[in-house]
């Protein structure tokens, strides 16, 4: 068969997914141009890898070819500790967790350059060679493993087992739903590791991380479309959404609204009121429980955190530690709560109400102790 038809036929999926990836991530053009770039990485390494196994297994079937064909499955073993760098890069955002892949990656690379081109003349045996076979009459070369066959795998293990415990730390902080979906891509690519470690297959790897890598974006749009453009928190629509998911598990809510933003945006301008907003932002995302409280962004300078925790005086404890907070920064709040285990109220709504009451005294009392006359603010 013709190499060319013989590599679109193998990898035909491969391209499809490819494509569409790259497709996306250009039309993305809010996007950083790293977060572009590490996506067209990321399938160029899997189509690049595709065209080597082609290579490769066309290049066994002539005894002539033999250091071509040793040199593509060595290339390859390079290339995919590499392409699953490049995933890591994408979706872990920790310095040190990129540094120790990058140097499993080198270390990946040493071992199979220097198997390939030192410790032997001509070929080495320490990873993989070929032995020329000949049945009736066709002759061809067969692959036989060496004693470090299985470096690239225990590489591509430890990242991923790595890249698994970072995942997992994240399931309690601000990016609990991307560590959610890193999980999944983990398991996939975590499964076609070990179905071409036991030599069922040996391109399943590139197309699974494509795979990964399209499933990752899906889920990054997925989670703009329900984020506030400015802030990154919840928006006001994904609230609603929330409340009516969440039904009865809703056990309270925390009202903050900024005090004298018109102010800051009347004196230093609408820039200045951003930064302001984006500080309180930070700050609920620190206060807020992880895995009992979701914040979100209801308009202008209105946030609300949603509370499904059970514990008594949980809202009562983030309120204060959003006040002390906000108390080390040159802004101001308004804080109020609500919540189901006092009988403050009984739906949402009510909740929201009670909050927001609680909310406008306390606006109402800094006023008073500011002296600022509240209607020209």
């Amino acid at each position: 068969m013709n190499p060319v038809l013989d590599y679109l036929l193998r990898n035909f999926f491969l391209l499809c997914i490819s494509f569409g990836v790259i497709f996306m991530v250009l039309r993305n053009y809010r996007a950083r141009k790293v977060d572009i770039l590490m996506p067209i990485l990321i399938v160029s390494v899997t189509i690049l890898l595709g065209i080597v196994y082609t290579i490769e297994i066309n290049a066994a079937k002539n005894p002539d070819l033999l250091f071509l064909a040793t040199f593509c499955y060595f290339f390859g073993f390079v290339l995919r500790p590499l392409v699953l760098f490049f995933f890591m890069a994408m979706t872990i955002k920790q310095k040190i967790a990129l540094r120790i892949g990058a140097g499993l990656i080198i270390l990946n690379a040493l071992i199979y350059s220097t198997s390939l081109f030192i410790f032997n003349e001509n070929i080495s045996h320490l990873v993989l060679w070929y032995e020329v076979t000949t049945k009736g009459d066709v002759t061809y070369l067969e692959p036989e493993r060496g004693v470090l066959y299985f470096s690239s795998y225990i590489i591509v293990g430890i990242m991923l087992i790595y890249f698994l415990f970072v995942a997992v730390g994240s399931l309690r902080g601000p990016r609990r739903f991307d560590a959610v979906s890193s999980l999944i891509c983990v398991a996939f690519i975590g499964f076609a590791v070990l179905i071409e470690s036991l030599s069922l297959t040996n391109d399943l790897l590139n197309t699974t991380i494509a795979i990964a890598c399209l499933f990752y974006i899906v889920h990054l749009y997925q989670q703009a479309s329900m984020r506030d453009g400015l802030t990154g928190l919840f928006d006001r629509k994904t609230l609603y959404g929330d409340l009516e998911k969440l039904g009865n598990r809703v056990t309270g809510v925390i009202l903050v609204d900024m005090n004298l933003l018109k102010r800051i945006n009347d004196t230093y301008g609408h820039q200045a009121g951003d930064r302001a907003i984006l500080k309180i932002a930070e700050v609920l995302k620190e206060c807020e429980e992880t895995s009992t409280m979701f914040a979100y962004r209801m308009g202008g300078d209105e946030f609300l955190i949603l509370s499904i925790s059970t514990k008594e005086n949980a809202l009562e404890e983030t309120a204060a530690r959003i006040r002390e907070e906000m108390g080390k920064t040159e802004y101001s709040v308004s804080i109020g709560y609500a919540n189901q285990s006092h009988e403050q109220a009984k739906t949402h709504s009510e909740l929201i109400s009670a909050a927001e009451k609680m909310m406008y005294a306390d606006k109402a009392e800094f006023y008073r102790k500011s002296g600022i006359e509240r209607r020209k603010v």
